[in-house]
């Protein structure tokens, strides 16, 4: 079952970014030079109220980067990092506030953020390829707000873009930066509430928004959005419908049903993910109550955009504990999922028919609580340091 905030039930948002190198052994004491890891994996964690560093290490091994980092908001969600990985912008949900840390020279976020206002409950953020403008779904109120980032990091508002629907969740924007598209979601929907639609929004020069434009219907509950690499195919989570909806992008910013769509995601899908070779599909399971439990599921997505259930999918979780979120490293190499109910995340090495292997010691505590969807995000890892 979907995670209830204090101030409105739902699902969580996420996060990660620079990665962390670890400590020579003990015997090479003297200057050690510290092995250079594949990326930092950050967490927020909603109920503990901060956000956790976890360096990722060969084989897909976490190893924490120091201790979790208080938001200074409430509920903390939706993650996200600037383009030279040097700050994360973190929603609040409870607090509706938006918390701006800097990162470290191992990948670490500091301590202290800066804490700006939002709108009425913000849940993801997302920003720009370009790395000029971060925007932040705020579900209470019924819009998108768009920030300029200024050169050390910091948002400076340019405005308030209301959305088509109830309950804006998660935003994803096209390789290019033309367009941005919007899923919506709320945990009181059921089969029987009206469909969905996928919103897109033409990106001016300045980063605002155009007018809102409904390009798609999908299934009820749709927590997740996640487009390929070339902005070729886009994919919506159907949390109601237990499914995957993907579709075809045109030029022009439209949206066309890939052949078979949607696919069967078992149960309670949530958050997703495409890895950069746009082979294939990464979805998390959430809901136990209506199934065999929490899992990550994997597809090899074919040429014409369907899905195909790889061969070992599901990946279960310990006790089939329910997964909201997912990550995936920018080589590919590696996709975690966060496990709400526990506090973990399970880390897998993809292997080339896009079969999983869990990764030595996996599940990895976050040292906070309960990261929702939205919650993870990977970045590059910094230069080797020396001790």
């Amino acid at each position: 079952m979907l995670p209830v905030s204090r101030k409105a039930r739902g699902v969580v948002f996420a996060a990660a970014l620079l990665a962390v190198p670890s400590l020579a052994p003990a015997q090479a004491a003297a200057s050690p030079v510290v092995p250079q890891s594949s990326g930092v994996l950050y967490v927020t964690n909603a109920a503990s109220a901060d956000v956790s560093s976890l360096a990722i290490g060969p084989g897909a091994v976490l190893r924490p980067v120091g201790k979790p980092v208080p938001t200074g908001g409430e509920f903390p969600r939706g993650i996200a990092l600037s383009a030279n990985g040097a700050t994360a912008y973190v929603v609040n949900s409870d607090s509706d506030e938006l918390s701006v840390f800097r990162v470290g020279a191992l990948g670490a976020l500091q301590p202290g953020p800066r804490v700006f206002a939002t709108g009425d409950e913000p849940w993801g953020a997302t920003v720009s390829p370009d790395g000029r403008t971060l925007y932040v779904t705020n579900t209470a109120d019924e819009t998108i707000t768009a920030y300029r980032i200024g050169p050390d990091g910091t948002p400076s508002k340019l405005g308030d873009f209301p959305t088509t629907s109830d309950h804006p969740k998660q935003t994803v924007l096209s390789p290019d930066g033309r367009f941005l598209y919007l899923a919506y979601a709320d945990v009181d929907e059921t089969a029987d509430s009206p469909a969905r639609v996928v919103t897109r929004y033409a990106v001016r020069s300045d980063g605002t928004l155009g007018p809102a434009q409904n390009v798609a219907k999908v299934g009820q509950g749709n927590f997740g959005i996640a487009i390929s690499s070339d902005g070729a195919l886009v994919y919506v989570t159907s949390l109601v419908g237990q499914n995957v909806w993907g579709f075809r992008r045109g030029l022009d910013g439209s949206l066309t049903p890939v052949p078979g769509s949607p696919f069967a995601a078992p149960t309670g899908p949530v958050g997703l993910k495409v890895t950069p070779d746009r082979q294939h599909l990464y979805v998390a399971s959430n809901d136990p109550d209506v199934g065999p439990g929490g899992g990550l599921l994997g597809f090899t997505i074919l040429a014409d955009g369907s899905l195909r259930p790889t061969a070992d999918s599901p990946a279960r979780t310990p006790e089939q504990a329910e997964v909201a979120a997912v990550a995936i490293t920018p080589d590919g190499r590696d996709v975690f999922a966060a496990i709400r109910d526990t506090s973990q995340v399970a880390a897998f090495e993809i292997g080339s028919a896009g079969t999983l292997r869990e990764a030595p010691g996996s599940p990895f505590g976050t040292g906070g609580e309960r990261p929702l969807s939205q919650s993870m995000v990977v970045g590059p890892a910094p230069a080797p340091a020396i001790r």
